[in-house]
């Protein structure tokens, strides 16, 4: 296997392990966020509105992390910087 190869190969197992980390973060970061959601609206059922706005900005917030890796696993895959 010669040196460009066995680059492009790590370039691209680089860019899996970055999409996939990025998204189970993320996933586990909105699962915490519902079930705060949840906990909290049954404690103080009167803020649930207040609440769910929140939690709404949070999940989104939290969803541009995997759309940002994804942004720069396709940089690193077709207009790789380190090569």
């Amino acid at each position: 296997m010669d040196e460009s190869a066995f680059f492009n190969a790590m370039t691209m197992l680089s860019a899996a392990i970055l999409v996939g980390g990025a998204a189970i973060g993320s996933a586990l970061g909105v699962g915490g966020v519902g079930a705060k959601l949840i906990e909290s609206t049954a404690r103080q059922p009167s803020e649930a509105t207040m609440l769910q706005n929140k939690a709404f900005l949070m999940a989104g917030m939290l969803d541009a992390i995997p759309i940002l890796s994804v942004a720069i696993a396709l940089l690193l895959l077709f207009a790789n910087p380190l090569a």
